[in-house]
């Protein structure tokens, strides 16, 4: 009988070793949760394993989440370079060396008797530290950033698990658990850990699988619930899931900076095309006058797509150093990184965050309102 494609990821895994858990640049909560349940999962297998994200910094709202700690912002020590001396004709009698004015390495290497020659030195490289990668929540390999771009010959010769619900995703694992009806990733590990040869389900990779499906499902409200994930999110709370720690960081813990900075934004909300079209625009002195932050704003546009419910597309964009950056959020059925693809946004499909080459807010709003609108229109 063929085995099921996460019978497949599971055998893999137990022939593995060292394992790394990649996530996007910029990951969602549900990436980050999700992370860490697999990595509290693998750990109790047995494996060693590591979590990485490209110039990874953890959003206030996770703070909660165990073992946020492990999650790293690059790949170190991948791989070591070997100098290997044939000492067969001499032994070393002393080793020593130093880092030139010119940034070379200098290795002196003193024989017993006679010398050493250019044909008794080789080199060569060992194998990766990992033998498996597991990438989660992510559509492409160029969506991780930095970690794919520097390290892409890791990921060519490394066996990949790709595991994420994005209908963009491009299969790019040896083996690919992409399903396009579960609500989050979140929801999949669920179902992979349930099927390791040890029970690894406890109140701490319950908690973290919960906020995942929470945070996508916008607390049970958003139209992409179902009652597969109802049933998933019952037997986590049964499992020690502490759903109400878990609201209360995601929804209830605001600042007073952050509510201001979000009053701003409502206070300028827009909307077009039959509500299909919500956005707002924010100066720097909305931050300034708030005293919030660029990634407060996230928040804010959970609370549009949750209370805009015919909103198709929802757009926050705010004047930043040197550019006007955007927040999108599309239903399900509009393809954020097809849509604006010209600014090489980031994100997932249904939430992208991308900058745009101007200063000028008003013509920033221009450009992007007759893109949306000439996609919507053609719909």
């Amino acid at each position: 009988m063929e085995k099921t494609i996460n019978q497949q990821a599971i055998d893999l895994i137990g022939k593995s070793k060292n394992i790394v858990i990649v996530l996007p640049a910029n990951p969602s909560t549900d990436a980050i949760a999700s992370s860490l349940a697999f990595f509290l999962a693998l750990e109790k297998d047995g494996k060693q394993a590591k979590v990485v994200c490209s110039e990874f910094s953890l959003p206030p709202t996770n703070k909660f989440l165990p073992k946020t700690e492990v999650i790293r912002s690059d790949l170190t020590t991948l791989r070591k370079f070997i100098i290997s001396l044939d000492v067969s004709r001499t032994s070393v009698d002393e080793l020593s060396y130093d880092i030139s004015n010119d940034k070379k390495l200098n290795i002196f290497i003193t024989p017993k008797k006679g010398f050493f020659e250019e044909r008794d030195v080789t080199t060569s490289a060992s194998q990766y530290e990992y033998d498996l990668i597991i990438i989660l929540d992510a559509p492409t390999l160029e969506t991780l950033g930095k970690i794919y771009d520097d390290n892409a010959e890791f990921f060519y010769h490394t066996p990949i698990i790709n595991i994420d619900h994005n209908p963009a995703n491009e299969y790019f694992g040896e083996i690919n658990i992409v399903d396009l009806v579960a609500t989050s990733t979140s929801e999949i590990i669920y179902e992979l850990i349930g099927q390791f040869r040890k029970k690894v389900l406890d109140e701490y990779i319950a908690t973290s699988l919960l906020t995942g499906i929470i945070s996508k499902t916008k607390s049970f409200q958003s139209t992409t619930v179902t009652p597969k994930s109802l049933a998933i999110s019952s037997l986590l709370i049964e499992n020690g899931a502490r759903r109400d720690e878990i609201i209360k960081h995601l929804y209830q813990t605001k600042s007073i900076n952050t509510l201001k900075l979000w009053g701003r934004t409502l206070a300028r909300l827009k909307t077009d095309m039959n509500n299909r079209v919500v956005w707002s625009l924010l100066k720097k002195q909305d931050f300034e006058k708030s005293g919030a932050q660029e990634a407060d704003l996230d928040g804010v546009v959970d609370e549009l797509i949750v209370n805009t419910p015919n909103a198709n597309i929802v757009v926050v964009l705010y004047e930043s150093k040197n550019n006007i950056k955007a927040i999108v959020s599309t239903v399900k059925a509009v393809d954020g990184f097809a849509l604006f693809k010209e600014f090489r946004p980031q994100g997932t499909r249904n939430f992208t965050k991308f900058s745009l080459p101007t200063d000028n807010l008003i013509e920033a709003e221009k450009r992007i309102l007759d893109l949306v609108k000439s996609y919507l229109i053609k719909q």
